[in-house]
């Protein structure tokens, strides 16, 4: 009986918790999409950089943030007030991070290719190199299997 009235009374405060529950309301300085997109694809890419080479970050002086916020001309608030009202509406918030998903695959693709390339022609330079060495290595004859016949040189010593 007191599981009853302990589940009854747990489920009554779960269904009144959820009437409560506020959207926020579009911002007055609301971003638009695309630029929006274009902010979450910026932020992936700060997000990978920071976690491939935090160094490289610091030595460049390159801050995330600052620099979204001066690329871009927003502030800390307007981004945060945004994305907040992208996260609620689930489905166009989803198809933005899609775009960014396929910009970001598309910019990976395109980097793999550029460095396929470099690489070939690596190989082809190192491989005209390493041809290069054995022509310069290859066995000479032996000077003195060599028969010198009519050296005008030689006949005019001799006589």
């Amino acid at each position: 009986m007191m599981q009853k009235v302990v589940l009854a009374l747990f489920g009554l405060v779960f269904i009144l918790s959820c009437n409560e529950v506020q959207t926020p309301k579009k911002p007055d300085d609301f971003i638009k999409k695309d630029k929006m997109t274009d902010i979450l694809y910026d932020i992936s890419l700060m997000r990978a950089l920071k976690t491939y080479s935090v160094n490289d970050m610091v030595v460049l002086g390159l801050q995330p943030d600052s620099y979204i916020y001066k690329k871009y001309d927003v502030d800390s608030l307007q981004l945060a007030k945004s994305i907040d009202y992208y996260s609620v509406n689930f489905n166009e918030y989803t198809a933005m991070w899609e775009e960014v998903g396929e910009r970001l695959t598309a910019q990976r693709d395109a980097l793999q290719f550029k460095q396929n390339e470099l690489d070939s022609i690596r190989l082809e330079k190192s491989n005209r190199r390493r041809d290069s060495i054995k022509k310069v290595n290859m066995v000479k004859p032996d000077s003195k299997d060599i028969k010198v016949e009519n050296d005008s040189l030689l006949e005019s010593v001799s006589s």
